[in-house]
């Protein structure tokens, strides 16, 4: 493992039963991250997580050829992955024949496929195409996989909430943010910042193009971030409500108890996803 990364396996876990686990993986634009789970007993057996890459898929091609655990045939994969041709559409205005107009919202108009991923409990559709490295890579390896879109763990998550909420997941120099309204998914979008400066005015760029009530508006943080760091105390002068969001509680994360189960929160879950 290099600074930037991390491999926490559970002693117990047997590779030669892989074909009865789930592979969550998640690639974003700086990070690459994957975990194995044991649905059946409801139990993490491995995380491996990589901050500071300069390309995610690129760095997905380069575990692929080192990394025996990718290897393994899996019962189910589930692949959440960066991409800049996404469009989020309400329930009631989505219409399943008219899937290839959405495209025209894309970055690239020329993709190879389109997926629509039901959200928030079916009253968002989330319609996406993957790039095409993305394609070729995930194709060649895991063809039968789940595609989603990268935040869609974090969105599921929202799902959850009833109170007006922010929830945001930190790498070390990007952020993916969801934000909860009056029961309503209201946002959601990718950032990234090369220093506090840039992260700040993101932050006030979205309480104020959004209107967000921040004293009575919740904040949820997990990801690379802790109590009391630059981010935290930056994010405290403007939410009155903070705290650090571990989402798991129907998944046994003994392998994370000497780490800050937050780091993990969106990873895992993607098991909500399948």
């Amino acid at each position: 493992m290099n600074n930037n990364s991390i491999l926490l396996i559970d002693p117990n876990f047997e590779p030669a039963e892989s074909k009865n686990l789930s592979l969550l993986v998640k690639i974003g634009s700086d990070t690459f991250s994957y975990a194995i789970t044991n649905a059946t007993e409801k139990t993490l057996l491995a995380v491996y997580d990589e901050q500071e890459c300069e390309d995610g898929y690129d760095k997905l091609q380069e575990r692929l050829k080192t990394d025996a655990y990718l290897k393994l045939p899996y019962k189910e994969v589930s692949i959440a992955a960066h991409t800049q041709n996404i469009i989020f559409v309400p329930q009631e205005l989505f219409n399943q024949n008219d899937t290839v107009l959405y495209t025209k919202f894309f970055t690239e108009t020329d993709v190879e496929n389109v997926y629509i991923q039901p959200s928030l409990q079916q009253s968002v559709q989330t319609i996406f195409a993957l790039p095409p490295i993305a394609e070729k890579i995930i194709g060649e390896h895991w063809p039968n996989s789940t595609k989603l879109q990268h935040n869609a763990g974090l969105i599921e998550l929202a799902a959850q909430v009833e109170t007006a909420s922010v929830i945001i997941d930190f790498s070390v120099s990007s952020f993916q943010i969801v934000y909860i309204n009056r029961n309503k998914f209201t946002f959601s979008q990718s950032y990234q910042f090369d220093n506090l400066d840039e992260l700040t005015y993101y932050i006030i760029l979205i309480i104020n193009e959004l209107n967000i009530n921040t004293k009575q508006t919740n904040l949820k943080l997990c990801g690379i971030i802790h109590e009391d760091d630059e981010k935290w105390n930056l994010l405290a002068q403007y939410f009155e409500k903070i705290n650090l969001w571990v989402a798991t509680p129907s998944l046994n994360i003994d392998i994370l108890d000497d780490m800050p189960a937050h780091y993990y929160t969106s990873l895992l879950a993607l098991q909500q996803c399948v």
